[in-house]
């Protein structure tokens, strides 16, 4: 069987971007090697052809026509070899390569358990966006230690959100949608785009301009452009939205906000928000996006709570093909659960050994889909329980 290989290659120009941005945005150390001396700094600034690199000491002389760089991200260790150039004294060009090699970083021994170590586990939904625990206000607190529990109170949740955005919002609604249930046009247009539909002013919107820009929203403008964008005609599109848009002002309704709630990709639901001509008050983007991070937040406490129900794997005995105290491999072999595993997934796993139980929560961090093969760390694992698994690499334990 064709194991995942030490060695891989970021070639995709997005996936750099995103590397360096992150560098950038959380200050990583970023080593420069040249005339043998390597030199530490962090990443200033990317342009069109590479990066700008701030250096913590001067340079001992001049800097090499190409110099190594090598950094640690996402538990894996990044390295190319670019044309360089001095800026200023403390700053510098590198051209970044097509091509940037990476490892991946082992801080555990690792020992290959094929066909001897089964696991089922549970896929646990975690939310992309969690509040702060420093949030001054009680009902964010409120929130989030309820959606933290293994089995949270549903109505804490939703008395905390009704809370908190009644101040900007009228009016508070949740609807998750029932099997073969008939939508209206708007509840249709959130769950085929899977984003926030905003109408900020009934009176004023109009379908020929966009208003605001924002990637997670949809406004009336952006959604005559998603609709045609579907295959609709203009002419329909247009009668469409121009007749939700009349029907809202003789309802009284001055702004309104759909907000999805996102299942595994799939919109199941969604939060509504409505302010009417008398409150005369706009949902604003910003304002839209922070119930986003409720609705993500309410999802993961209904699944918790057993509203929703996945496929999991729990029914299957699915194979490590080798371990370590900080995470663990394994092959899929039911490929009809991929489509729950994306790299960020929670799994709950039961792995167990020939003499041992051991239980812990996991993060998919690597995917192998030609092999399905799925790296993951440990994120909660038992102190006993890692050192054992520690033990048993280094073969002081048997299996």
């Amino acid at each position: 069987m064709a194991l995942m290989p030490e060695k891989m290659y970021v070639t995709s120009e997005l996936e750099k971007n995103l590397i360096f941005q992150n560098l950038k945005k959380l200050n990583i150390p970023i080593n420069i090697i040249s005339g043998g001396v390597e030199y530490r700094g962090t990443v200033e600034k990317l342009t069109n052809d590479g990066i700008i690199v701030k250096l913590e000491t001067p340079l001992i002389n001049e800097i090499d026509q190409e110099v190594r760089v090598n950094f640690a991200f996402n538990n894996n260790y990044h390295y190319f070899t670019g044309p360089a150039t001095m800026l200023d004294s403390s700053k510098v060009l590198i051209i970044v390569p097509e091509k940037i090699s990476k490892n991946i970083l082992r801080k555990h021994k690792r020992i290959r358990v094929y066909e001897k170590v089964y696991m089922r586990f549970k896929i646990i939904v975690k939310a992309e966006r969690s509040i702060s625990l420093d949030a001054s206000r009680i009902d964010e607190r409120v929130i989030l230690q309820e959606v933290k529990k293994p089995k949270p109170a549903i109505d804490k949740v939703l008395s905390g959100i009704k809370n908190l955005v009644s101040e900007f919002s009228q009016k508070f609604q949740v609807k998750v949608f029932k099997s073969n249930e008939k939508l209206n046009f708007e509840e249709e247009l959130v769950k085929d785009s899977g984003k926030i539909f905003l109408i900020y002013d009934s009176y004023e919107d109009a379908i020929t301009e966009r208003r605001f820009f924002e990637e997670k929203i949809l406004t009336i403008g952006r959604a005559f452009e998603y609709l045609i964008s579907k295959g609709m005609s203009r002419k329909e599109a247009e009668d469409k939205l121009l007749d939700l848009l009349q029907e809202k002002r003789d309802n009284k309704i001055y702004s309104e906000c759909f907000v999805p709630l996102l299942l595994e990709g799939e919109v199941v639901g969604y939060i509504r928000l409505q302010n009417d001509m008398e409150y005369h008050r706009n949902i604003k983007p910003l304002q839209a996006l922070r119930v986003l991070d409720y609705a993500t937040l309410l999802v993961e406490a209904l699944v918790k709570y057993d509203y929703f129900r996945l496929e999991s794997g729990t029914d299957y005995d699915i194979p490590l093909v080798d371990i370590s105290a900080g995470g663990m491999l394994f092959k899929l072999t039911k490929p009809q659960l991929k489509r729950y595993l994306t790299v960020g997934t929670f799994i709950q796993a039961s792995i167990k050994f020939p003499s041992r139980y051991i239980e812990v929560m996991a993060e998919i961090f690597r995917i192998d889909q030609a092999n399905l093969l799925y790296g993951c760390k440990f994120k909660e694992i038992n102190e006993e329980d890692m050192n054992w698994i520690e033990d048993l690499a280094k073969k002081k334990n048997p299996l």
